[in-house]
């Protein structure tokens, strides 16, 4: 009679999600809730679709319920019921009508929603389509309260100089401070404090970084030096930044933009409501907030903002551009970026990128035509050409980008890649070296240094179990941190990705989930009083500053 009755019963999926932010039940409470429910009611779980960790505002991001809207519509499916918890964890999206249509998909495909944690039943009648649309305007507007408190919130925050989250311009450190504002240790990165009532403050860096940071003020100010030409030779003397990479054109700005370098925390410049487009603030809502000494004279630093607004960028009208390359042109008798960067008198290779386009329309208005950019359109280049400056370059620096490939003299510009070979992709395929899913060169932003010596297969599984057995969960940050081990991102390159090392390493999970959950086991071992890591205690990765 028992197996009959389990013969009999209804197959169906089960969809959970879990938020990162203010979530009332765990993935696991979630599974028990619908086993329950289809025990009741006569279901058998045959498949599970998951997203942890992800916001319910919107479909982005939500890979889980993007695969069972697929199945459901392709017909790849051997279930006719989807069981959910509840409305909001169907999503909150801020338009009902949104939740509302993707449960249509799945009833126009003979697949029926059911809500196994609300009080109606799900059967089309009057009175629960009501209550049903009722609940989604209330997980939409829960989610719009919540959004505006910690808003506010985080404002507060930064009245009083604490740190509100993203990244930190060259020069400057974050201090993790007690609840009564004694000085704790200094965080690194990708390190996030443990305790919520613990805060985080700035402070100035390194002296050796101060030095830098004073000396590009100098050059851009004093010796009138373009952001361009002060990249240029940073990175020819080989002048290390914060996280070992080149410096860059953004990098440079950043550190004569950002208004830490004279002492001053500045704080809603931006807003990005819901998850929506991000949209500037008007000043009058900037939080101005004093946290530390200053770096560099506030003079000087005033002479730079003017020098953006003067005579850098669009403050040079079109004509005035075309007359000063033309002058550089009659005295060098030829035109490159180097050329222009170098020069007193003209703005940087990137104004005139920003006003024509690119260097070679610029070029064709004093009527110069580089040599250089003849052969960038690849027709001297032949493909095993191409493919070897590739695997130079790779040999090299250890990774591959497209600004490698742009700086780089013997090669064309990567346009031409892209367009011998279909894409920059396709060409770093041929060249030999694996692309991740999305079409980025492995370990392109990391060099050879920084992913350690080789592993076997075996090395690293061991290494995940090693974590498991000491910490009692593992995690992106856990591996990280081990010194013996290499990136995460080594695992995800040799193995697919993290959660499938654990499942090789013998740890089940489900789709979507993580192993354990970090945070629980990460917060009993601080009320235990044990060390997180092989290292001095940091604080709990994983959970978000508030």
């Amino acid at each position: 009679m028992t197996e009959l009755s389990s013969v009999l019963r209804v197959p169906a999926a089960q969809y959970i999600r879990m938020s990162t932010e203010h979530q009332r039940y765990s993935l696991e409470n979630q599974i028990a809730a619908i086993a329950e429910y289809a025990e009741a009611r006569g279901f058998a779980i045959v498949q599970t679709y998951a997203d942890a960790g992800k916001s319910g505002l919107s479909l982005k991001g939500r890979d889980g319920l993007k695969q069972l809207l697929s199945d459901v519509v392709t017909g790849e499916r051997a279930y006719s019921a989807i069981l959910v918890l509840d409305v909001s964890r169907w999503g909150r999206f801020q338009d009902a009508d949104q939740s509302a249509h993707y449960e249509f998909i799945c009833r126009d495909a003979g697949v029926a929603v059911q809500y196994c944690g609300e009080p109606f039943e799900n059967d089309g009648s009057m009175v629960s389509t009501i209550v049903k649309n009722l609940k989604r305007v209330m997980a939409s507007e829960y989610s719009r309260e919540l959004s505006a408190k910690i808003s506010r919130a985080q404002t507060q925050q930064a009245r009083l100089g604490f740190k509100q989250g993203g990244p930190l311009p060259y020069g400057v450190r974050r201090m993790l401070i007690s609840r009564d504002g004694r000085p704790r240790f200094l965080l690194g990165p990708g390190e996030e404090k443990g305790l919520s009532t613990d805060r985080v403050i700035y402070v100035p860096g390194p002296p050796e970084e101060l030095k830098i940071v004073r000396r590009i003020f100098r050059m851009f100010v004093d010796q009138r030096r373009s952001i361009s030409s002060i990249v240029r030779i940073l990175n020819d003397e080989r002048v290390p930044s914060t996280d070992g990479c080149l410096w860059a054109y953004r990098r440079v700005k950043t550190v004569l933009r950002s208004e830490l370098m004279i002492g001053y925390y500045v704080y809603n410049r931006t807003n990005q409501k819901m998850r929506g487009t991000t949209k500037p603030n008007p000043p009058s809502l900037w939080v101005r907030t004093r946290v530390m000494e200053p770096i560099v004279d506030p003079k000087r630093f005033a002479r730079a903002q003017r020098e953006f607004g003067h005579k850098r960028g669009y403050g040079y009208t079109r004509r005035d551009m075309v007359k000063r390359l033309k002058r550089l042109f009659r005295e060098k008798n030829n035109l490159t970026s180097a050329i222009i960067d170098n020069c007193p008198y003209t703005p940087c290779v990137q104004t005139y990128i920003d006003h024509f386009g690119n260097l070679r329309a610029a070029f064709a208005t004093v009527g110069f035509q580089s040599p250089r950019a003849i052969a960038k359109r690849g027709r001297t280049y032949t493909d095993e050409e191409l493919l070897n400056g590739i695997r130079r370059l790779h040999a090299k620096f250890g990774s591959i980008t497209i600004g490698l490939i742009n700086a780089d003299r013997e090669l064309p510009v990567y346009r031409v890649f892209a367009e011998r070979f279909g894409s920059i992709i396709k060409a770093y395929e041929l060249a030999g070296f694996p692309t991740t899913r999305k079409g980025t060169v492995t370990a392109a932003r990391r060099t050879v240094s920084q992913l350690g010596p080789k592993h076997s297969d075996t090395e690293l599984l061991d290494g995940i179990r090693r974590l498991h057995a000491t910490f009692g969960y593992v995690s992106g940050a856990l591996v990280d941190g081990d010194p013996s081990l290499p990136k995460h991102h080594v695992f995800e390159e040799r193995f697919g990705s993290m959660l499938k090392a654990y499942e090789l390493a013998g740890f089940p999970t489900t789709r979507g989930q993580t192993v354990r959950d970090g945070r629980i086991r990460a917060r009993q071992l601080l009320r235990e009083g044990l060390r997180y890591g092989p290292s001095k205690p940091r604080g709990e990765r994983g959970v978000k500053p508030t």
